[in-house]
């Protein structure tokens, strides 16, 4: 279908008023187009007119559509038009995969436990509609956030079951072994795991079958096997970890006393080399926000040196949490990409 502006969408609206699939294929060009407020304008329209004509499905069908066009914003009718398509019970697997996704992105982004129960309970829902992979892998991996790893690890081996060698699942198993105290189960697992993509179930929609290397020496940070954790990192040569906590304690915890000092004052240099760069800039909107940043750079210089001092004289373990994410995908019922 061509690209159409509002203009042209009204008129072939005209043609065929009351058409679900019509106004949500326009919808979805507009959308194409760069110009969602266009798709969303379109079906809020044809449901103010078109509203008691339409059966529950039908409703359903619009309202998750609606819910993809507002998910950019982070605006409340991405929540309140999927809520409404779920009271229809609607019988799209979208509708339960984009309000499953909404709860946990908001669980990432606040901490919050109840907005990851909601996250399961869509995902749970979404299991008596599709009880596929992506369901049943959300809702462990909630269940993994929720610290029920017998749980979770029970629904990821059922999974492996049909995806044998599935690297992304060998990954979440593993991690469940780690927090459920089964170090030897873990490391065997974490040994088994291939880096990159998975060439056995490689997916044009998504990459959550791509393992990132940090993805498994974490995991060694986690089980105190520090010194694998050092080599892992070395291999990956990822310039951020010289500025994780993580990854100076090792060094200290390792005795690699000349190596820590070193990193350290690399690190503290770098600071100080963009704080002094900072006060000179004269390319900030205004003295507050060139203050502001000097004084982040200053809170991260201090923040070093405490974090030094903690790890030398006060035996200080910083903290590092394994996290798992569900499959993030297109819930627009007309994408083809996503659903063919």
């Amino acid at each position: 279908m061509k690209n159409i502006n509002q203009g042209e969408a009204e008129v072939l609206l005209n043609e065929y008023p009351n058409s679900v699939d019509s106004v949500c294929e326009l919808a979805n060009a507009e959308s194409q187009a760069w110009r969602e407020k266009n798709s969303q304008l379109i079906l809020e329209r044809f449901l103010e007119k078109y509203s008691d004509e339409l059966n529950d499905v039908e409703k359903a069908k619009v309202y998750t559509n609606l819910a993809f066009y507002y998910n950019d914003e982070g605006n409340i009718k991405e929540y309140d038009y999927l809520s409404a398509a779920v009271k229809l019970k609607s019988p799209y697997i979208e509708t339960y995969r984009g309000l499953a996704l909404y709860h946990f992105t908001a669980y990432r982004e606040k901490g919050s436990v109840e907005e990851l129960k909601k996250s399961l309970r869509a995902f749970e829902k979404g299991t008596t509609v599709s009880d596929d992979y992506e369901m049943n892998f959300g809702r462990a991996v909630c269940l993994f956030e929720l610290k029920e790893y017998e749980k979770a690890k029970t629904i990821f081996l059922q999974l492996i079951e049909s995806y044998p060698n599935r690297m992304r699942l060998l990954l979440s198993i593993a991690y469940c072994d780690v927090y459920l105290g089964y170090k030897d189960q873990a490391m065997n697992r974490l040994k088994q795991i291939k880096l990159g993509e998975d060439e056995q179930y490689k997916d044009k929609y998504y990459n959550s079958d791509i393992i990132d290397d940090f993805q498994v020496y974490d995991a060694y940070y986690v089980l105190g096997e520090y010194s694998l954790f050092l080599e892992e990192c070395e291999k990956a040569k990822v310039d951020c970890i010289v500025s994780r906590p993580s990854y100076y304690f090792a060094l200290w915890v390792n005795n690699q006393y000349d190596y820590f000092k070193k990193e350290i004052a690399e690190k503290r240099k770098e600071l100080i080399l963009s704080l002094e760069e900072t006060k000179v800039d004269e390319d900030f909107s205004s003295e507050e926000e060139k203050q502001n940043y000097i004084k982040s750079w200053e809170e991260d210089i201090e923040d070093l040196d405490t974090l030094v001092y903690k790890i030398k004289n006060e035996n200080f373990t910083p903290i590092l949490e394994l996290q798992l994410w569900p499959e993030y995908g297109c819930y627009l019922i007309e994408c083809l990409t996503y659903n063919f």
